[in-house]
């Protein structure tokens, strides 16, 4: 029984790996979007400051074990710009320092724990297909929350948040977030998203592969004909003494 106990645990703690490596970059748009039929609410200015957003980009510089180190760099339309650094444990989840938190181990699978250490027991729902531009489709790993806040004072007063969280299978790096809090008193809705535009790690080519076939195709087609055309020009104009012998 003890020996069946630690295989399970060992399984339940197995190993996790980063999928990312120093030099990786990804850039991010950030886009905020609220909605409320009270007037009176005022919006952070902070908050505001996510809609002017030209990009946040995301740098790797270190791995340590299970610790992923990387810089950020916000920048914004007016050319304004925040430099920052991080660093996450991919077993626990938990940040040592910096506000990104949206890394987890690579090649995880539908089912696993994103944080196997960790007692937040928080799962990868299923495992998709996915298109980002920049990357074509990519295999992507979905982590589905919904959480519900009361406040203790007045219990008719509450929010829900509803999170979408979708990693790259990979390199376990955030590609798309989609966070919507519905709140009661005051009504309203936040809605906040993150997608990726670009990374160094794929890169769709400068032709996609059908037309680079495609186009082989008709250069073969049209050398064909071009050298068909010619031997028939060259035997045209042979002399009938060259032409017979």
């Amino acid at each position: 029984m003890f020996l069946c106990f630690l295989g399970s645990q060992i399984n339940f703690t197995k190993a996790i790996s980063p999928g990312v490596s120093p030099g990786n970059e990804f850039f991010y748009d950030i886009e905020y979007i609220w909605n409320s039929t009270n007037q009176s609410i005022i919006i952070p200015e902070q908050v505001l400051d996510l809609n002017n957003t030209d990009f946040y980009k995301i740098t790797i510089t270190e791995i340590e074990d299970k610790n992923v180190l990387f810089q950020t760099l916000w920048r914004f339309f007016n050319g304004t710009e925040i430099e920052g650094t991080g660093t996450i444990n991919l077993e626990t989840g938990i940040a040592g320092f910096g506000d990104f938190w949206a890394i987890i181990g690579g090649n995880l699978n539908s089912g696993e724990r994103i944080h196997p250490i960790y007692p937040d027991y928080v799962f990868i729902n299923q495992t998709q297909v996915r298109n980002y531009g920049s990357g074509g489709n990519r295999e992507t790993n979905l982590v589905d929350l919904t959480f519900t806040y009361v406040d203790p004072d007045d219990p008719s007063r509450y929010y829900v948040e509803y999170s979408q969280t979708y990693f790259d299978k990979q390199t376990g790096m955030l590609v798309e977030l989609v966070d919507t809090t519905v709140y009661t008193d005051p009504a309203a809705t936040e809605k906040l998203t993150w997608k990726i535009k670009e990374t160094n790690i794929w890169v769709i080519p400068e032709f996609p592969s059908v037309l680079i076939i495609s186009l082989l195709m008709i250069s073969s087609i049209i050398g064909a004909i071009y050298y068909k055309k010619k031997n028939k020009i060259n035997t045209q104009q042979m002399s009938p003494i060259q032409h017979k012998s």
